[in-house]
Formats: structure tokens, sequence, C-alpha cells
């Protein structure tokens, strides 16, 4: 993998470009189609929803997490915690699932995604905003920082 340069206007340049920061929605689309079509009966017996219900409140997440992705490659700073926090949410999510499966001694709907795509994601992403894989255009990660 080749480590981001800094140009002489501070702007820092890496052939991954802004992946890690996109990576949590789609993550997030990817994870929630396996989910969707059994993940609501799977549940019921923990709590009562239905497919449509599960389908309702995942649409206004997945735009909140589009949008933390997305002004993370544009602005970074808060954006880029913001799309973290959500990638690792991600991560504990797989483990809930794997730990399910194994517990349960059943697939859990989201299972697959959760071990082949989420939590690879959440390796490459935390690489990704430690600067070892990509940064945004020179922004500081620290939310109280006054520098650019």
């Amino acid at each position: 993998m080749t480590a981001p340069t800094v140009s002489t206007t501070g702007t820092v340049t890496n052939p991954l470009g802004t992946l890690p920061f996109l990576l949590p929605f789609v993550v997030y689309v990817l994870h929630t189609l396996e989910e969707l079509p059994g993940f609501a009966a799977w549940a019921t017996p923990l709590q009562t929803r239905t497919t449509d219900t599960f389908a309702g409140y995942h649409i206004p997440l997945m735009l909140l997490v589009l949008l933390g992705s997305r002004r993370a490659t544009a602005a970074g700073g808060r954006w880029m915690i913001a799309a973290s926090a959500f990638q690792w949410q991600f991560a504990v999510n797989a483990v809930f699932h794997l730990g399910s499966w194994v517990i349960l001694g059943e697939y859990s709907p989201g299972a697959v995604t959760a071990a082949v795509i989420a939590l690879p994601a959440t390796v490459f992403t935390s690489a990704g905003f430690t600067g070892t894989a990509t940064s945004p255009p020179a922004r500081s990660v620290c939310p109280w920082s006054s520098a650019p």
C-alpha cells in the first residue's frame, strides 16, 4: 500500500482517495440487504417487528450514514469521527450476528456480510482514519482543534 503524500499546499493525496470514508455507507446497504428478507422473522421471539417496520427505520439511518460518510470525504474533522463511529458500530453489530450464530446454533440474518464485509471494512477504514490508507484534504481529525 502506498503511503499518503502531502503537497506543499498541505493537501493529502493517496491512491485510495476517499474510499475508507464511504465504506460505512456501502457496508450498511449491503448488510441491510442481507438482513431484510429474514431478520424480522428471526428476531420475532426477541421483539415484535415486521419486515416493513425493519425497512422503515433503516431508511433514515442509511441516509444519516450516507451524510456522515459524504461529509467526511469533503470536510473531515468531526465528520471523520462520525464516519468512524458508524463503521465501528457495524463491527459491534457483526460481533452480535456472529455470536448469535454460534450461541444459538442457527444462521443470524446479516452474519455473512458481518464476517465478509463489515469486519474487514472496519480494519481498512480504521487504517484510513489513522492516515495509513488515506486522509481527507488537510483537515484536523480532532474536533476541538482550530488547525485547518
